[in-house]
């Protein structure tokens, strides 16, 4: 167990290496001007969005100031309506469609708000995963061992995992199960396991169970 508990600690080490390289960044990307940059431009872009809303508005109201006018008034009107109508409707769809469609895909992340996620990411590894997991080995409390295994499941520990190449959540948590109940489950069962897992703390705490 000692070295499990070792590997555990290597990884939370790891993880704390990781946090205080992505705060040096994020101090460093403050110091550049870099944070006030992305916020001009997350800025300019909102006021993009409330022009094209504002033109949709102004053309959906001028849509219906031509509807009114031909069906009050066609009779008496020399020209025909119609064509000022259907270049309304364009004049409203037209924007509407760029704003739906590609204004979202082209948004993407900043390099502010990937470090402050990878960051984030790596704080829930260690306090939601790593520590619990080696207070539960070390005091053999399998209750808390099964809460580790759930949370795996849960949302935002298992994106966590995954982001910061830690393993799979799933096979993870199923390792968790078969170490609670090893009394119950056979030795190939187990080895098979500890062979395509990915996360070093819980393949080692594997293998140190199929040798026991």
């Amino acid at each position: 167990m000692k070295e499990v508990l070792e590997e555990i600690e290597n990884r939370i080490r790891r993880l704390e290496a990781e946090i205080e390289l992505v705060e040096g960044r994020l101090q460093f990307l403050e110091r550049v001007g870099a944070s006030s940059k992305y916020q001009i431009l997350r800025k300019r872009k909102s006021m993009d969005e409330m022009y094209i809303m504002f033109f949709v508005l102004w053309g959906f109201i001028g849509l219906v100031l031509l509807l009114y006018l031909k069906y009050k008034y066609s009779e008496i009107l020399p020209f025909s309506l119609t064509p000022y109508i259907w270049a309304m409707v364009g004049f409203i769809l037209l924007p509407f469609a760029y704003y739906m469609f590609f204004s979202k895909k082209t948004e993407s992340e900043t390099p502010m708000e990937y470090l402050e996620r990878r960051e984030r990411m790596a704080r829930l590894a260690i306090n939601r995963f790593y520590i619990p997991l080696k207070e539960a080995l070390e005091k053999k409390d399998k209750e808390k061992l099964k809460a580790v295994a759930d949370r795996l499941l849960e949302g935002e520990v298992a994106k966590a995992i995954e982001e910061l190449n830690e393993g799979d959540p799933k096979v993870m948590a199923y390792a968790l199960y078969i170490y609670i109940n090893k009394d119950q489950v056979g030795s190939d069962e187990i080895k098979n396991i500890a062979e395509i897992m990915k996360n070093k703390p819980l393949k080692k705490l594997l293998f140190k169970t199929f040798e026991e």
